[in-house]
């Protein structure tokens, strides 16, 4: 195994860098006379239909075009412009110049989006972008889904303050993360992760359903995630944000961005927020109803961008601090048997760099590397676990163009992944040991996992585009041969009616503790059945999505999205809380388990400036416990959702409103007096932005309604017997909360 270690990083570290395919040019595209930055110009390709358009920020990336190489730019209010490309200079801004004889009220401003179906993308994408996480809080990653109803995001206890998400019905640990198309949020990271990435550093966010490309890896059953953070080429040189809400937790964000010389930029980001104030909205069970917290994340990432070579690479540090438990717990308190407190720090350390290069008239060679170092160390009353991880991923890349203009990818990965999840209980009348000899390999592992893939994409036009991806990974620590096949297909029935599908499999390792930490705020013991070995997971997912849009003459645009997807396991580490109340048992799973969910999304704009967001979603997921199929627990089956939005000419004047319906849940087997089925409620929240010429101001409120769980905590009167549990959490555990904050950006 040590040789083995040795070549792994012998071989990533020969990987010098890292980096992303490269066939394409990229730019900006500005109004000549004012130098800002038109989104959704259309660029396309003289006398083809191959093309794309601008982002929010006016950024675009096209591929190259073997058969011409002049380039036609339209954009209403704007004269129209035909430009001859240089294929040896990848970078290419462009300025047009606007229509004096257009009226001035046709505004770029009510082109934005808040969010959007990618209309060109082989799977099934919803963008969030910079503009719709400006209608929320949004403090963080955790607080971005809101006005979607394809994910969801709940705590996992009543009292640690850890998120996590939902994705067709299951757990986010089922869905991959990645950060610019690299693996980011992953095992231990999953619990508190939502709340390492600020809302202000991500440029947009994209949500995948179903299985993905076959690029990033096997991971993948239910969706995939994927941020942008700010590149400093695009991104104005400063930006500020300040926050604070009725709780007094303030934040600040800040972003600074530095262009060197015409090639290399740099920029720099910094978060700091503080929670320190003890609150019991609640009054009935005298714990906290979040825990005090401080954070610290800074990160600072380079761009270079040169004639046939591209460079991105970004270092993050992050550092958090938590104490939390019952009203005047203090860390000097810990061990203490006459109160109940918990805490833990967190300190990371992440890294990526990709690289990509010209290679011919069509080709590209890329390579990437991200490692992560996450440490984790927490206690439960006199519960205490230890959680660290060390991961480094190099994955390399070469994708070109046939004859035909049909494309392939072809590469090889290496993962390196050591992980320890070292937990020793003492308090609630029970023990456990993770390092106990008979199930030490469920805690402690070291994975090597070379692997190797190749994918192909079938492109008629724009009409209809199929890529059918093949990889082969081997897993040390499991000593398992992984397949993973995966097929995707868009097809453009009509204008802008779109079908899309998608089929594959998808395996992932379980980490016990860290995809369920809601069990550690329980004094429920922990039971692996029989001490047999746990496989590692492996699902199929298949599913159907189609999109369309249409735009009306004054610009007004709607929408409607269906989509069906089906998960089957073949195999999941199923934790099992219906046997016994005081027990969470793991087993391989030995029956069945699925997920079945249906949504429908319509999006409307009656009157100009004004959209409405209608969702209505479907999930049906059971899992097989101790040989009796039920509904799995904490799963909303029904949500419905409307987003209403407003903005007055000019975008002076924001308004938001967003009103979630959540469905019944079931409810695990627990000590407590709630069993069954928890009630429906309605959750909602608002927003007013007023904007300036250089600064923002916004003002909010969540949990409108003031709807809360009736007994977050469960036995609050004596945390230390066997009558405690705090992670039976069906419904918001916080009150109605206020918010206010500034944005200022230096353009």
């Amino acid at each position: 195994m040590q040789k083995l270690s040795a070549f792994v990083l012998i071989f990533i570290l020969g990987l010098s860098l890292v980096g992303f395919s490269q066939k394409t040019i990229s730019g900006v595209v500005y109004d000549q006379k004012t130098n800002e930055k038109l989104p959704y110009v259309n660029l396309i390709w003289l006398n083809t239909n191959k093309g794309t358009s601008t982002n929010l920020d006016g950024s675009y990336t096209l591929s190259l075009n073997s058969k011409t190489n002049k380039l036609v730019i339209t954009y209403i209010g704007y004269h129209s412009d035909t430009l001859t490309i240089d294929k040896t200079n990848p970078n290419l801004d462009i300025y047009l110049k606007e229509n004096t004889t257009t009226l001035r009220q046709v505004t770029i401003t009510e082109r934005k989006q808040s969010s959007f179906m990618s209309k060109m993308s082989v799977e099934q994408k919803e963008i969030i972008s910079s503009e719709g996480l400006k209608h929320l809080a949004c403090c963080n990653l955790g607080e971005s889904f809101e006005n979607t109803a394809s994910v969801d995001v709940g705590y996992s206890d009543a009292v640690s303050g850890s998120k996590q998400i939902q994705l067709l019905g299951l757990t986010g640990v089922y869905s991959q993360l990645l950060l610019e198309n690299m693996p980011f949020l992953r095992g231990l990271s999953a619990p508190f992760g939502l709340g390492y990435v600020p809302g202000s550093w991500m440029e947009s966010i994209s949500i995948s359903k179903g299985v993905a490309n076959v690029v990033h890896g096997y991971e993948t059953m239910t969706g995939q995630i994927n941020l942008e953070y700010d590149k400093p080429m695009n991104a104005d040189p400063f930006f500020l944000n300040l926050y604070l809400n009725s709780e007094l937790k303030g934040e600040l964000n800040l972003k600074s961005n530095i262009k060197l010389n015409d090639r290399l930029y740099t920029g720099l980001f910094l978060h700091s927020s503080l929670n320190w104030q003890e609150i019991d909205h609640l009054g009935k069970d005298g714990f906290m109803d979040y825990p005090k917290q401080g954070q610290f994340n800074f990160a600072n990432r380079w761009q270079y961008e040169g004639k046939k070579f591209h460079s991105h690479t970004l270092v993050n540090y992050l550092h958090e601090r938590r104490t939390g438990g019952q009203m005047g717990f203090n860390r000097d308190l810990k061990g203490d048997t006459s109160i109940y407190g918990l805490g833990g720090e967190v300190d990371r350390l992440h890294f990526f760099t990709k690289n990509g290069w010209m290679v011919g008239h069509s080709g590209s060679i890329g390579t990437q590397i991200t490692g992560t170092y996450f440490k984790n160390n927490q206690f439960f009353g006199l519960n205490n676990y230890l959680g660290e991880q060390g991961d480094l991923y190099g994955n390399f890349l070469f994708a070109n163009e046939t004859r035909h203009g049909h494309q392939y990818t072809v590469g090889a990965s290496m993962r390196y992944t050591n992980l320890s999840e070292d937990y020793i209980a003492m308090g609630n009348g029970t023990s456990f040991n993770s390092s106990l000899p008979l199930i030490k390999d469920a805690f402690f592992k070291e994975e090597v996992v070379p692997g190797a893939f190749g994918q192909f994409s079938f492109i008629y036009g724009e009409k209809f585009t199929a890529t059918a991806g093949l990889r082969y990974d081997y897993n040390s620590h499991y000593d398992k041969n992984l397949i993973t096949p995966r097929l995707h297909f868009r097809w453009e029935i009509a204008k802008d009616l779109i079908l899309r599908g998608a089929a594959g499999k998808g395996y992932r390792s379980a980490n016990i503790i860290a995809d369920n930490f809601g069990i550690l705020a329980s004094s429920r013991q922990i039971i692996i059945k029989d001490n047999k070995p746990l496989e590692m997971e492996d699902a199929v997912n298949a599913g159907l999505n189609i999109h369309k849009s249409f735009t009306t003459k004054d610009e007004r645009q709607f929408s409607v999205t269906m989509d069906y997807y089906h998960t089957n396991f073949l195999n999941q580490v199923v934790m099992d809380l219906e046997q016994n109340p005081r027990e969470a048992i793991f087993y391989n799973l030995d029956g069945k388990s699925y997920s079945n969910s249906f949504q429908l999304d319509v999006s409307l704009e009656p009157i100009k400036r004004f959209t409405i967001s209608l969702a209505g979603r479907y999930n049906d997921v059971k899992t097989t416990f101790n040989g009796v199929l039920m509904e799995k627990p904490y799963v909303s089956k029904l949500k419905g959702l409307v987003v209403l939005s407003y903005k007055t000419k000019y975008d002076k004047w924001m308004f938001d409103l967003t009103t979630q319906f959540n469905g019944k849940q079931r409810i695990p087997n627990n000590i407590g007096d709630k069993q069954g089925y928890s009630d429906p409620y309605i959750f909602m929240l608002g927003q007013i932005t007023r904007k300036f010429k250089n600064f923002d101001v916004y003002v909010g409120a969540e949990n409108i309604t003031n709807y809360t769980q009736d007994t977050p905590v469960i036995g609050a009167n004596r945390p230390f017997s066997r009558d405690f549990d705090a992670s039976v959490v069906y419904a918001p555990v916080m009150g109605r909360l206020f918010y206010a904050g500034i944005r200022l950006t230096i353009k």
